[in-house]
């Protein structure tokens, strides 16, 4: 047991910084008068920080800084040595803990070392101390280790997964998820770049690497779906954000296709390789030739079948040899081995139209409100065109056609369609003049509005 001389001894390394680690006493990052919000105006081109809203966003997290700051102060080996210890106490599972429970869960430390860790985590704010207690783990240490969690998790798993996760906790949370579908759709676009300029170096290795990416990101793709099925009508920017990912998923998959053919292609075009080698191996090998060896192979693979007979004479022989004697010999001109230019970047945005995205909300409020509605209600809708759209995507209702596109997303829906009386059209609404009469709805006998 420590008795209270040597917690004066660790308030003294509190006092002194982080003792054996660093040797130097904690500073903030940045100090003085302009360091917080007030300062910021110094570095804006004659911009209040409040009339920037990407600022106004990043003030939310200042209550986060002297944490943030706590975390990554110091070397690495103080980050370490901090994180490590932290993540021991909490792997304990007792709460409180005495002196004596302290030392045995960092038993890897030296003496003076625990006292300076246990001054640093006291002094973040992560762990606090009583006498008549002992130490506990604050909200904050518990905060830094959920933090560092997801962080490890970023580095094995990429950074999709992360940003998915993030947007279903942010959905539980009932927290407007519009920043994190926007990182998503950021980086689902940077991937789509990626693959079609693979596409486009018709390199079998390249095309193999960004293939094995690709799938590993549209395992995902059911994920991410029921995910953004989750986001309500009332988040608009979130909505259509929500949007741009289900059309960035539609055309991965489409490359994700062309991708498999280009493979394909070039396989016809070179004759399979063992022993490990590439192609990139026998270019690289016969860049490093000389120019007289490889025409000197190349005039040995260019001999005739059958030698000709050879017919001498004399003169002619004399003649030829004074000629080739006399001849003016010239080194063979240097060839310049360049790479090729990067192939041009090909592939248009192709954007969802208007009136199929506004159908397709209106078929998610039907969904989400389980009711029955007759089709002179829900079909006509702005000009004749656009009603004449809608009516003609109704029939897609029902069938599991699977994909990511405009019919895999309406034949997903809980909804069917159900024709009235004989099939002869009756007067609807402008801007029709006439509507075979029916009801579009949950499938089976569901509530009613009529």
């Amino acid at each position: 047991m420590r008795n209270g001389r040597e917690d004066h001894s660790e308030e003294m390394a509190a006092e002194g910084g982080n003792g054996a680690l660093s040797g130097k006493p904690d500073r903030p990052a940045v100090a003085g008068p302009d360091s917080g919000w007030e300062g910021i105006s110094d570095l804006l081109s004659g911009f209040r920080p409040d009339q920037v809203p990407f600022l106004a966003q990043a003030r939310e997290l200042e209550p986060t800084y002297p944490l943030l700051h706590a975390l990554a102060h110091g070397s690495l080996r103080d980050f370490l040595i901090r994180v490590a210890a932290l993540e021991a106490l909490i792997a304990d599972g007792r709460t409180p803990f005495t002196p004596a429970e302290v030392a045995e869960s960092l038993y890897w430390l030296k003496d003076p070392v625990r006292d300076s860790v246990l001054a640093a985590l006291r002094r973040s704010g992560w762990l606090s101390f009583r006498p008549d207690s002992g130490y506990r783990i604050t909200d904050a240490g518990r905060f830094v280790a959920t933090v560092l969690s997801f962080l490890r998790a970023r580095v094995r798993e990429g950074s999709v997964l992360p940003a998915v996760e993030g947007i279903d906790y942010m959905l539980n949370l009932g927290v407007d998820p519009t920043m994190q579908l926007k990182l998503l759709r950021s980086q689902l676009e940077d991937l789509r770049t990626e693959m079609e300029n693979a596409r486009n170096s018709h390199s079998e290795v390249i095309l193999r690497g960004a293939a094995a990416r690709l799938r590993e990101t549209l395992e995902w793709s059911e994920r991410i779906r029921a995910i953004l099925a989750r986001v309500t009508l009332d988040m608009g920017d979130a909505r259509r954000s929500a949007h741009d990912v289900h059309d960035l998923l539609s055309r991965l998959h489409g490359v994700a296709g062309d991708l498999h053919a280009a493979i394909t292609e070039v396989g016809r075009q070179h004759l399979p390789l063992v022993a490990g080698m590439t192609t990139a191996d026998i270019i690289g090998t016969l860049m490093r030739l000389p120019v007289e060896e490889l025409s000197a192979v190349g005039r040995g693979a260019l001999r005739p079948v059958v030698t000709p007979p050879t017919f001498v004479v004399p003169e002619l022989l004399v003649a030829e040899t004074e000629s080739y004697l006399a001849r003016r010999r010239e080194p063979p001109p240097k060839v310049d081995w360049t790479v090729p230019p990067e192939p041009q970047r090909a592939g248009s945005e192709v954007a969802m139209p208007p009136d199929v995205a506004a159908w397709l909300d209106d078929l998610d409020r039907l969904a989400e409100a389980s009711r029955v509605r007759p089709l002179s209600e829900v079909v006509p809708r702005g000009s004749a065109a656009e009603s004449f759209l809608r009516a003609s995507l109704l029939p897609l209702l029902g069938e599991a056609i699977g994909g990511e596109g405009v019919a895999g997303r309406i034949g997903a829906l809980p909804l069917a369609m159900t024709l009235e009386g004989d099939g002869f059209p009756a007067p609807a609404p402008w801007p029709l003049s006439a509507l075979t009469p029916g009801t579009i709805g949950p499938p089976g006998n569901g509530p009613s509005d009529g």
